[in-house]
């Protein structure tokens, strides 16, 4: 819909039969893309066939190589995997069902991405759409044991298989992770904006109330908002890669770029100024010297001695927190050990891990005390052991000492190592001209209204309190003034 021209090579489970594979495009979408300028064309194969030797006749490598020739972007995503394994069990017995489709069909993804990418043009686009924990760096046991069963069952006539996709496609320009996708494809039954059909209160689906985004560094968001339960919206990862394949967005090409895509409650789709917005924010954050990995960061009004604070968190706060059992019982992998002042305002929590029986440091938690503020970044470990780039993923025990963090900057505050901070005259001024309602005031002459009766203040609560008096005596429950007559 954006005007330019798209070719997709689609791959399904070897079980389905070729009725069962069909895609199909509304007419409306088919004349909006034609409306916009653009077009669209499908192509695709069998994963079986893509997994064997290019020399093999039933091979599909060269169909690959034949409709990605000459392109300017390749976009690829596992994105549907799962949906192709669940529709190739249908039509198995129940004894025949439980085989390891998904894995195969994600084996010739990235197949398929290489000999696309081996055809594609000069300085091409490679974009891959991976979910939040997909192939974050400790998958390669993982898919060993894929390759070794893939191997066992096409024999010595398999083709070797990228371990990911990055690989496969010799290094991505962007990286777009989503949360938990929602939102059905328009070429779905259930693309109506409606659920449960016409109704006297329509319902509208999420994939319409829930437009807004937001784009964040995968290294900042790991093990929090994404991985936490963060939902993202089927056509927002659409639009963004789209864009990012036509590049409308720019992103910088040598170095790559690795986001996190969440949405929010909202009914307008993002404008292009938007989506430019947030690529140059989260592109300015990336450069930054932290890389974009921050954790946690606190305001003071002012702090009196930068020095004595972190000399606090590094000998006091730091080793309380990392003798506790939450932190001190990890007996797997890596974990928070000590905790080190390497500078008059910087502390360094540090991460080891038996590596051949040797303690090897592999991250590190770097907290930096400023005039106004404490910041806390997550630290690359040492390059000579193999840990010199920053972890994507959080560190272990990572998300508990950034939630006892804010614990230490309300203890800094109370024992007067940094002074808590206060709201400026002028806003609490404003919050106070918000917060109090405007009332108007009409001043009238005394002749042109009589003067209510004034009302005591002891009155309380009812009718009398509300200036109310009796009209009438009430004889209800009083004595008979004059006795009854004897006749």
């Amino acid at each position: 819909r954006l005007g330019g021209s798209v070719k997709w090579f689609v791959v399904s489970a070897p079980s389905l039969s070729s009725s069962s594979t069909g895609i199909a495009l509304t007419s409306e979408t088919l004349s909006a893309i034609e409306k916009a300028g653009g077009s669209i064309e499908l192509a695709g194969a069998n994963a079986d066939s893509l997994l064997v030797n290019s020399d093999d006749g039933n091979s599909a490598a060269s169909a690959v190589s034949t409709w990605c020739r000459g392109t300017k972007s390749i976009l690829c995503t596992y994105d549907g995997a799962e949906e192709e394994k669940r529709r190739a069990d249908l039509e198995k017995s129940a004894d025949e069902r439980g085989g390891s489709e998904d894995q195969m069909i994600r084996s010739s993804i990235r197949v398929a991405a290489r000999e696309a990418v081996g055809v594609a043009g000069a300085g091409v686009s490679k974009i891959a759409i991976l979910s939040a924990e997909e192939e974050m760096g400790d998958e390669e046991g993982t898919e060993q044991k894929g390759k070794g069963f893939l191997g066992g069952l096409f024999g010595g006539n398999a083709v070797e298989i990228p371990d990911t996709m990055s690989e496969a496609m010799k290094g991505t320009t962007a990286v777009v992770r989503h949360g938990e996708l929602f939102g059905a494809p328009e070429s779905s039954p259930e693309s109506s904006p409606f659920m449960g059909g016409p109704r006297r209160e329509p319902i509208l689906r999420e994939m319409y109330t829930m437009r807004s985004i937001r784009i964040d560094p995968t290294i900042s968001l790991s093990g929090s908002v994404i991985a936490g339960g963060s939902k993202t919206n089927r056509v927002a990862v659409g639009a963004v890669a789209s864009r990012l394949g036509m590049e409308k967005i720019e992103v910088p090409k040598k170095s790559g770029i690795d986001v996190s895509l969440s949405s929010f409650a909202g009914t307008e789709t993002p404008t292009e100024e938007e989506w430019n917005k947030e690529f140059s924010r989260v592109i300015e954050l990336v450069a930054s010297p932290s890389g974009g990995a921050n954790l946690f960061s606190a305001e003071f009004s002012s702090v009196p001695s930068t020095k004595r604070l972190a000399e606090w968190i590094a000998t006091k706060w730091a080793p309380a927190i990392l003798r506790s059992y939450d932190i001190a019982g990890t007996r797997v992998g890596a974990r928070a050990v000590y905790a080190l002042q390497t500078d008059d305002n910087t502390v360094e929590i540090v991460w080891q891990e038996l590596v051949d029986f040797n303690s090897v440091t592999s991250g590190r938690m770097i907290i930096k005390i400023e005039d106004t503020g404490m910041t806390a970044t997550r630290g690359p470990g040492n390059a000579s052991d193999g840990f010199g780039r920053i972890s994507m993923k959080p560190l272990s025990g990572e998300d508990i000492l950034v939630r006892r963090l804010a614990d230490a900057a309300s203890q800094a505050i109370e024992k007067g190592l940094a002074i808590k901070s206060k709201v400026s005259a002028k806003e609490a001024a404003a919050q106070q001209t918000q917060a109090k309602p405007l009332t108007t005031l009409v001043a009238s002459s005394a002749a042109s209204a009589p003067a209510e009766p004034a009302v005591p203040a002891s009155s309380g609560p009812g009718p009398r309190g509300a200036g109310a008096r009796r009209s009438a005596e009430r004889t209800r429950g009083t004595r008979r003034k004059n006795p009854p007559s004897s006749e």
